[in-house]
């Protein structure tokens, strides 16, 4: 199954076309411009490297949060844009879940972290590719707490791994950084997540419900929420 994957839910994009768990053709950028002006691009780039043609792709697949609130919205809306033209599918995967692919065999406690601001992460834990909690937002002391006495090698990976390890090198015993070089999402990462969901029986969707999935609301909610409150 070819599968065109995306990502744009954190400070990085990436887009990706797997084929049975192998890449085929993926391109990453980090370079600080929105990611309205570097996606599509991106999917243009990545199907010429792949010699294909928009038509070609059998199943898109899609991060859906948590993350950035912009970010999620412009990789669903440019997926949603893509599938609907041509009559396609598509999987929707957890953004922790995907960061957390790349040491899906690994026996130490796995934890994917984002920066969500206000010394916040959004973080999932995993263990030999098993989930031992659902996506959450947490304080990163609390995130400690719950690390503390977990007696195993605790791997810290995503774009908030720094943040939490230099904040928590000192509390929680036997923690390390995952490789720089895995540490943001690819995008290939989504595709071997996606196709493995397809195999184990779970029924791609039409783009029309594609949504976010939202661990906080927006900013702009919250702000809304606090001014109302006071009045």
């Amino acid at each position: 199954m070819k599968i065109l994957s995306v990502d744009s839910s954190s400070v990085s994009a990436s887009v990706a076309i797997t084929e049975n768990g192998v890449t085929l053709a993926e391109n990453f950028i980090n370079n600080g411009l929105t990611h309205s002006q570097t996606l599509m691009p991106m999917v243009e780039k990545t199907l010429n490297d792949a010699n294909m043609f928009a038509k070609d792709i059998e199943l898109f697949a899609i991060t859906n949060g948590p993350g950035s609130f912009t970010g999620v919205r412009i990789g669903i809306a440019s997926v949603k844009g893509m599938a609907d033209a041509l009559g396609k599918k598509c999987i929707a995967v957890s953004t922790l879940e995907a960061i957390a692919e790349p040491l899906k065999n690994e026996d130490s406690i796995v934890c994917a972290v984002m920066d969500a601001r206000c010394n916040q992460v959004y973080t999932a834990i995993f263990q030999g590719g098993k989930r031992l909690c659902e996506d959450k937002a947490v304080l990163i002391d609390d995130l400690g707490v719950e690390l503390e006495n977990c007696n195993k090698k605790v791997v810290f990976i995503g774009d908030g791994s720094v943040l939490c390890y230099e904040k928590l090198k000192d509390v929680v015993t036997d923690i390390h950084l995952a490789d720089e070089n895995i540490r943001f999402i690819h995008a290939s990462s989504i595709g071997r997540l996606a196709e493995e969901k397809v195999k184990n029986g779970e029924t791609p969707i039409d783009s029309a419900k594609l949504v976010p999935f939202y661990l906080r609301l927006p900013q702009a909610e919250r702000e809304l929420n606090n001014k109302l409150k006071k009045n």
